[in-house]
């Protein structure tokens, strides 16, 4: 089995290359952003934004160490395995403890699209990860799609609630 998992998670090679360079270059330009707007993720009026910033952060992140433990060579199918349910039983505790991005959402009355995309999406996601890493170490065939399809929206969550910051920001700078 182990020689199978190997050759798969070479075919795989050039997918987790392009979506670890999405994720780190997309980390990036979220501080390049954020160091744009300095002055409102600092000001006491918009400390809320700090929980909406940290969790694209988290995002763009998991993507580029997930590409990066699948490009170290020999890794057995059931030290990624552990590896992502750990890894997405931590982010579900994040998101969802850490930081109360839903009661921000309720708190400020934001609009229920925007609460699927930070609070749905996210959550949904995680356990879609969770679930791909258990077949990982059952060794179901489906497990690497499940990731990558994990892995692709976790990127569309987070470059859509970046977009969404940015324009906040800059309606923020205008008032």
């Amino acid at each position: 089995m182990y020689e199978g998992w190997t050759h798969e998670v070479e075919a795989w090679h050039e997918f987790y290359l392009l979506i670890g360079t999405a994720g780190l270059t997309l980390t990036g330009l979220l501080f390049v952003v954020v160091s744009f707007g300095a002055r409102i993720v600092a000001s006491g009026a918009a400390t809320g934004v700090r929980a909406f910033v940290s969790p694209n952060a988290v995002y763009f992140c998991t993507t580029l160490v997930v590409a990066a433990v699948f490009l170290i060579p020999s890794v057995s199918p059931a030290a990624i395995g552990v590896f992502l349910c750990v890894g997405a039983l931590a982010s579900l505790g994040y998101l969802l403890a850490y930081t109360k991005v839903h009661q921000r959402w309720r708190e400020n009355k934001l609009p229920v699209v925007d609460w699927v995309w930070f609070v749905g999406l996210p959550t949904a996601n995680y356990v879609l990860l969770l679930l791909a890493a258990v077949g990982v170490l059952i060794g179901a065939a489906w497990s690497m799609y499940g990731i990558a399809v994990a892995q692709i929206i976790l990127l569309v969550i987070g470059i859509r609630n970046a977009w969404d910051l940015v324009i906040w920001m800059a309606e923020q700078e205008h008032m």
